[in-house]
């Protein structure tokens, strides 16, 4: 009669073959590992690794840049510019609307307008303006905003078209400047390989976004998070001035995820592969638990016991 003893030939098995044991309990928790990778892929929306940027991350990297606004950078600006802050235009009002930046991939610069939040923050002994300011422009580099390559030396220029004129009224009321809060209508022109190939935001009318008979129209100088921490970095760097921050708050919509077909079939290549390392472990146990301690050890056994029967004899 054939007699199986499990929990024998179990503790036998462990004993006698440890890497065996190490091996079934790594495939075991690959199996759990895949298993609960799989699970996540199913009911969590994963953002696709094949696109590098998206037009979130794209107009996050503008919420490290401080802008300086001072009449002192308009006047410096206007040396060489024969028109009147008055009469300057941003490169979206002097032309009709654009068309967005992936149907114009070799023709120059494009620009594109997206409502975000610029913040204001005076400092001593700014006084305000008298004239009531309406827009804000700006130029920077793409290193100024962490591009690399080409980009990094592209020449971006940035206009933020406010929604109520801003001057010194407030001032004059609190008898000091205290920090506003714009959402404004930021219009970036630059080359068409500087923006994002991805879904973009909504898109705001730099014409239609503010009601105001006269524009006025100050020039401002951006540095980037890296040139507070420069050896050269100047504390008067905005003297009399106030500091713009833009703020870029996350929007799902924009985030380019992996489809859900996909991830479907990605569930189901992970599921097949923690059944079949299940099935594994599975053939293993019971292999230990039928056949137990190896046939050479029983054979040694069997074999040692006569000889020194013999021996004894002897």
């Amino acid at each position: 009669m054939f007699n199986i003893h499990p929990l024998e030939n179990l503790k036998v098995y462990i004993s006698s073959r440890p890497p065996l044991v190490v091996f079934m309990i790594s495939v075991s928790a690959m199996a759990i590992a895949f298993l609960t990778l799989g699970y996540f892929f199913k009911i969590k929306e994963i953002k696709s690794p094949e696109m590098a940027e998206d037009w979130n991350t794209f107009l996050l990297r503008f919420n490290d840049l401080d802008f300086c606004i001072s009449e002192n950078e308009t006047l410096k600006h206007l040396i060489n510019d024969t028109t009147t802050p008055e009469s300057a235009m941003t490169s979206s009002q002097a032309r009709p609307s654009t068309p967005s930046p992936q149907t114009l991939e070799d023709s120059g610069p494009v620009n594109t307008s997206v409502v975000i939040t610029l913040t204001l923050d005076p400092l001593k002994p700014f006084g305000g303006f008298s004239r009531n300011v309406t827009h804000l422009s700006s130029t920077i580099f793409g290193h100024q905003i962490g591009l690399s390559g080409r980009e990094a030396h592209e020449e971006i220029n940035i206009t933020f078209t406010l929604p109520a004129a801003w001057n010194s009224d407030d001032c004059i009321l609190h008898a000091r400047c205290e920090q506003v809060s714009f959402t404004t209508c930021m219009t970036v022109t630059a080359a068409s390989t500087v923006f994002p190939v991805t879904v973009q935001p909504p898109h705001c009318i730099p014409e239609t976004y503010i009601n105001a008979t006269f524009w006025y129209k100050i020039f401002t100088t951006a540095r980037d998070s890296n040139t507070k921490y420069a050896q050269d970095y100047n504390p008067f760097w905005c003297y009399k001035g106030a500091v713009g921050k833009v703020y870029h708050a996350l929007n799902p919509k924009l985030t380019v995820i992996v489809p859900d077909d996909d991830r479907s079939l990605i569930n189901l290549h992970l599921m097949h592969t923690s059944y079949f390392l299940f099935v594994m472990v599975i053939t293993m146990f019971c292999y230990a638990v039928i056949k137990g301690r190896p046939s050479k050890l029983r054979q040694s056994n069997s074999e040692f016991c006569p000889e020194k029967v013999a021996f004894t004899e002897a």
